[in-house]
């Protein structure tokens, strides 16, 4: 197994208290629900018996540059208690979460460094990562760690990332990344580097996108499809994602929950008055999962400052569970 070097001033183990919830039956699994069957482990102490690991990341350093409503920091530990009492419907090995990388001290950079990293060695020993977020800023340090990962182990790959999200999140960040930025610093990546990288968005609201983001996405080649493509022409847009899946060799997903309406997801930095549905998202799923390409995914900007009811932590809960299925 490899070993992990994440710099512990960036880590933490999770406490198990965090994970709290119904009990029905202490001996029979078919009554379980997730905190029975969480295994909190110290990601250096990683088990490789388990196909998948949830990691957080807990930040809001990029969406404050970004002049956004912080709180995005709060997610991992909103998401945990808020899928805790969910029906476990897995194998009764479950599964694993390693904890978090946090960011102190406003040290963003240093941060998505130690992400990559924590990806690159999750995925070294064979195990999937789901990370839970956290601004969007997310998607950057979880990107460099696949792609150091894919170029040290498969360097014919051909990364697509799409990105179920209501924004291009293409913004440019000056040196100063922010949760605008990580999918221009993908690019800028994967051109300083020779990486095979390609680029699809589901959900664009033209709303939340100036002309010049329009012409950045033309010029790097990104294909997307609005939200009113998608809710109008469901069965179109999901033809030109399957196409996009078919042209790449390995997927990394990630879901901005702003791209769903504010009704369903008011804990967000941005909430969107013209949002897509859940089963819109859902049906993506499928298409990814019948590809077999997916290497990673992550949810980011759940902020449980604005949450009601848990609306939005429960629904991001929702999407794991089914990446889970």
């Amino acid at each position: 197994m490899n070993v992990s070097n994440i710099n512990t001033d960036f880590y933490e183990v999770t406490n198990p208290d965090e994970w709290q919830g119904r009990v029905d039956s202490v001996t029979d699994l078919d009554q379980f629900r997730y905190h029975q069957v969480v295994h909190c482990t110290d990601i250096n102490h990683v088990k490789d018996e388990f196909e998948l690991a949830l990691l957080g990341f807990s930040s809001d350093e990029g969406v404050k540059r970004n002049q956004g409503r912080t709180g995005a920091a709060g997610g991992p530990a909103a998401f945990r208690k808020a899928i805790s009492s969910l029906c476990w419907q897995g194998e009764e090995s479950g599964f694993q979460d390693v904890g978090n990388i946090f960011v102190p001290d406003g040290r963003l950079e240093e941060a998505q460094l130690e992400l990559g990293k924590a990806v690159h060695y999750l995925l070294g020993n064979g195990i999937k990562p789901f990370i839970i977020g956290g601004g969007h800023e997310t998607a950057y340090g979880h990107f460099s760690g696949i792609a150091s990962f894919l170029m040290e182990t498969n360097p014919e790959a051909k990364l697509g990332i799409l990105n179920i999200d209501a924004h291009f999140d293409l913004r440019p960040h000056n040196g100063i990344p922010h949760s605008g930025s990580p999918f221009l610093q993908a690019f800028e990546y994967a051109q300083q580097e020779d990486f095979d990288l390609d680029y699809f968005v589901y959900g664009i609201n033209p709303a939340n996108n100036t002309k010049s983001l329009f012409r950045t996405a033309e010029e790097l080649g990104v294909g997307f499809c609005t939200n009113r493509e998608i809710q109008d022409k469901e069965e179109e847009s999901l033809n030109r994602v399957e196409s996009f899946l078919r042209s790449r060799t390995h997927i990394y997903l990630t879901v901005c929950l702003d791209v769903f309406k504010a009704s369903i997801v008011p804990g967000v930095s941005a909430p969107a008055w013209n949002g897509i549905e859940l089963q819109h998202a859902l049906r993506v799923f499928d298409l990814v999962k019948k590809s077999d390409k997916m290497l990673s995914m992550d949810i980011c900007e759940l902020n449980p400052s604005l949450d009601q009811d848990q609306k939005t932590a429960k629904l991001a809960g929702s999407l794991f569970s089914e990446w889970l299925s």
